[in-house]
């Protein structure tokens, strides 16, 4: 009796254990790539993750990773989703997800320390392509929009901004939201490092998801768009300094 009990209370054991894992959302890790934990892009995708997972119920960490490196974890299904890629991202990787509701509009400037350099006319636009450009790694605007120019790389923002006041290339393209940070720690003032008005172009950023998320990315796409319409989303990108 005491044995047939025994069994009993074993199978039981493992159906609770079982229901209770299918029952529990698994933690969802997310990448965002070329930027540390203190810099804005990653403090806003931090606060709009959070707010995304109380509405789908996966917690969600974020972390940061190489560039390139970050592409490889994904495609390896190493890490669910990258935060923050252009369209192109996919282009030579079919089998990821992209979210079509963007995760973010990004601004791209030039940068320069050079006061006769403008980007207001069609005409200065060509001028701006002949000279020697910088662009970030890892962003593919600067590569698409100048591939006929003198570009070359950075790891960082950072080291964009200070090869501008070495004088080592007359113009540095990236996004505002990336430079905000560096441009704050380097103190811009004293670098002599100008922003360029307007914009050269304005671009949607996407949420990749690996392949066998694909039921998570719908959720996700939805909870993304909930929190833009509740003005959830707007209130984080106002109030995040």
């Amino acid at each position: 009796m005491n044995i047939l009990r025994l069994i009993v209370m074993f199978f039981c054991l493992c159906f609770y254990n079982t229901a209770m894992a299918e029952e529990t959302p698994r933690e969802l890790t997310f990448g965002i790539a070329g930027v540390t934990e203190q810099d804005l892009p990653f403090r806003l995708g931090s606060k709009v993750l959070q707010e995304i997972s109380d509405k789908i119920g996966h917690k969600i960490e974020l972390i940061t990773l190489p560039i390139k490196r970050a592409k490889i974890m994904l495609l390896k299904g190493q890490i669910d989703a990258e935060l923050v890629r252009i369209i192109e991202y996919q282009s030579d990787s079919e089998s990821l997800i992209m979210i079509s509701e963007p995760i973010a509009q990004l601004p791209f400037y030039a940068y320069s320390i050079r006061s006769d350099i403008k980007t207001k006319t069609p005409q200065d636009i060509d001028k701006l392509k002949q000279l020697k450009i910088v662009g970030l790694r890892g962003q593919e605007f600067p590569k698409v929009f100048f591939n006929d120019s003198d570009l070359f790389y950075v790891d960082s923002v950072k080291s964009g901004f200070l090869f501008l006041h070495k004088e080592r290339a007359d113009v540095f393209i990236v996004d505002g939201i990336s430079a905000s940070t560096a441009l704050n720690t380097l103190e811009q003032e004293k670098l002599g490092i100008n922003r360029l008005e307007p914009p050269l172009a304005i671009i949607n950023r996407h949420t990749f998801f690996s392949p066998e998320n694909a039921e998570i990315a719908k959720k996700y796409e939805q909870a993304l768009i909930e929190i833009k319409k509740e003005g959830i989303y707007d209130k984080i990108f106002r109030e995040t300094k």
